[in-house]
């Protein structure tokens, strides 16, 4: 029992830092909708016509379901690459604007939400019953003519399209490469013996898209009792990678690799000169799945063990 709570009191919160991932391109249509476009990459608009052809499909639509759409609260309206399309309550809030100390009543947002392979758009509008005709897919395909060249930053860019005739407003690169300072616990099982244990890490996130790819240097701190149940601390210093397999930022799956070295050995839970690898699976965001392979007594020994993390 004495074991068990050492290893849930080291379960503690950590630390970390978010990461925005892709790029959205925003156009305001006629001052009456916007239109935003959620991709990993905003060049790939440039080589395919999927997300105008979307566009005009889901406006093709909206007459045969006008009847099914509320004129007095919001909808939300899900369309699916040809697949399905649903009506919903939407959200009830209503919209005010201040401007010089008054207040104008814009009324609810209806909403659409349009999912292709690799790319989504967002359509918010007073009502939606009355867009069918507006040229959303001709302002759209105008705003991609005239995106920038190649980032390889996460970007924002915002058009608006007025009359037909298309002028950016505002383009924001979020082009900043990171330090991370992590800190984690986790337990886990070495040579038939539960242990716990504390991690900090500070790495480079270099930013591509928003997916950051990390070289990192990080120390465990590893607890274990002796058969007086006196707690020994082994201290390991790491040098591992990891990056990110999902672009989507609902969505994080990290995978690492880690090479570390018993830098401190207390008790008789490790040999001379211990050598570790791993490798580091995030399934979920904050929690980390290692199995990992132990080479000590001067090589002359190896065996496995497995560690679940948190935070790190």
């Amino acid at each position: 029992m004495k074991h068990l709570c050492l290893i849930l009191a080291i379960l503690i919160p950590t630390l970390g830092f978010g990461q925005f991932i892709g790029d959205s391109v925003i156009v305001y249509v006629d001052n009456r909708v916007e239109v935003k476009v959620a991709i990993p990459d905003y060049n790939d608009l440039k080589s395919s016509d999927d997300a105008t052809t979307a566009l005009k499909v889901f406006q093709s639509m909206l007459p045969g379901i006008e009847n099914q759409l509320s004129s007095g609260t919001a909808d939300l309206l899900k369309y699916s690459g040809g697949s399905s399309l649903t009506v919903e309550p939407g959200d009830p809030k209503i919209f005010y604007l201040i401007k010089d100390g008054e207040l104008s009543n814009t009324g609810f947002r209806d909403r659409a939400i349009i999912s292709g392979e690799g790319f989504t758009i967002f359509i918010t509008t007073s009502d939606l019953s009355k867009i069918a005709d507006l040229s959303l897919a001709n302002c759209l395909e105008k705003a991609i003519a005239i995106l920038p060249g190649k980032r390889n930053w996460s970007s924002s860019l915002s058009y608006e399209c007025t009359n037909g005739k298309v002028k950016a407003l505002e383009v924001r690169f979020n082009d900043l490469d990171q330090i991370e300072l992590t800190a984690g616990a986790g337990a886990g099982l070495v040579r038939n013996t539960w242990v716990a244990d504390l991690s900090f890490r500070i790495a480079i996130g270099f930013n591509r898209k928003g997916v950051l790819n990390s070289p990192y240097v990080s120390s465990n701190l590893v607890f274990d009792f002796d058969t007086e149940s006196n707690i020994n601390v082994n201290t390991f210093l790491n040098l591992g990678y990891q990056w990110n397999i999902d672009k989507y930022a609902e969505k994080p799956r990290l995978l690492g690799v880690e090479l570390g070295y018993l830098i401190s050995n207390h008790g008789d839970l490790f040999g001379e000169n211990t050598f570790k690898m791993g490798f580091n699976w995030s399934p979920v965001k904050g929690v980390y799945v290692s199995p990992q392979l132990y080479i000590t007594d001067n090589f002359k020994t190896m065996y496995p063990g497995i560690r679940i993390g948190f935070g790190l």
